[in-house]
């Protein structure tokens, strides 16, 4: 039986030449997961499939971008640690966000994904120069990518049902223990 207001979608398989049909639900949850893995897949493709991408972002820090707009207590930690050490940060950049897309995508260490995730969007936020209410001129500077993203990778840490149609929830089917941990949800009690 269908939850009346969650949409079902119906997969038919075919298992050695029988018909089977499964009916799977695939709650609203599991697709936010699964988008907002592709956003952080999409990134992680640009920067892997551009050669130059470490040496521009060296050179766009050199120049002041991702820095100039920061706030004060996090400008410091830009020109001390990440200045310095640009190509290094866009490699970690670029591996990080590969890690957190595949890992929402398949639902795998989803709550540590969704933590990267939301720190991982804090840190573009902030050296963006942070939220504040634009002139309504340019793009919008309050509800940005950066903070809707933050948002809905909240809502994907706490949420149980965000879990669905994941590795994780497979993980905690063999082993219960892991229940809580990977799906927010306590294991089952045997009676």
């Amino acid at each position: 039986m269908c939850h009346p207001v969650i949409p079902a979608l119906r997969i038919r398989r075919i298992v050695l030449g029988e018909t089977a049909e499964r009916s799977v639900i695939v709650n609203g949850m599991a697709w936010v997961r699964i988008l907002v893995g592709a956003v952080w897949l999409n990134g992680a493709l640009e920067k892997l499939l551009n050669p130059q991408f470490p040496r521009q972002f060296a050179a766009s820090l050199q120049a002041g971008g991702f820095v100039s707009q920061a706030p004060p207590f996090f400008r410091s930690f830009m020109q001390g640690t990440v200045v310095p050490n640009a190509e290094v940060f866009a490699q970690l950049a670029r591996l990080g966000e590969l890690a957190m897309g595949i890992a929402l995508v398949l639902g795998l260490l989803t709550n540590l994904a969704a933590l990267g995730s939301i720190g991982m969007s804090a840190v573009l936020l902030l050296s963006q120069g942070g939220v504040r209410f634009g002139t309504g001129l340019g793009p919008p500077e309050f509800l940005t990518i950066n903070v809707l993203i933050a948002l809905l990778s909240a809502v994907i840490l706490f949420s149980p049902t965000a879990k669905a149609l994941s590795v994780d929830s497979g993980l905690a089917k063999r082993r219960p223990s892991l229940s809580p941990l990977l799906t927010n949800r306590r294991k089952r009690s045997q009676t």
